[in-house]
């Protein structure tokens, strides 16, 4: 995954094993990071935090379509789509995908967790 360091303005790829896990900057060694594609004052979610499955469908009837494109294109190869409030989440095919099904993938990943809990983030504080 791409992240951004608030603090040196670096870029860099890594990995975290699960939603608690902390990454540092490889080059000034602060935890002050977000996910590339999130914009700056996006934090990860502290232990403990995760979204509910109307939190989830909240996101993804208000939240920054951009994002969700991104996000839902690059993690599970789904179309995301959305007129108004109403959204549409298919496969490339045009067959819709089971919304209940992706949300406890999303809460079961943690790489998946923070990324939809940042979505949310943004959501929340109109960034």
């Amino acid at each position: 995954m791409k992240f951004f360091c608030k603090k040196c303005e670096s870029k860099f790829d890594d990995d975290y094993k699960d939603l608690f896990e902390q990454l540092k900057c490889p080059k000034c060694k602060k935890k002050d990071i977000v996910l590339n594609f999130i914009i700056q004052g996006v934090h990860p979610p502290e232990a403990g935090l995760g979204i509910s499955y109307w939190e989830f469908e909240d996101i993804l009837e208000e939240g920054k379509v951009s994002y969700l494109n991104e996000f839902f294109e690059e993690e599970f190869n789904l179309h995301y789509s959305r007129n108004g409030d109403e959204f549409i989440l298919a496969e490339k095919s045009g067959q819709k995908v089971d919304l209940k099904i992706i949300f406890e993938k999303t809460q079961n990943d943690g790489k998946l967790q923070r990324m939809i809990y940042n979505i949310y983030y943004v959501l929340l504080h109109g960034y």
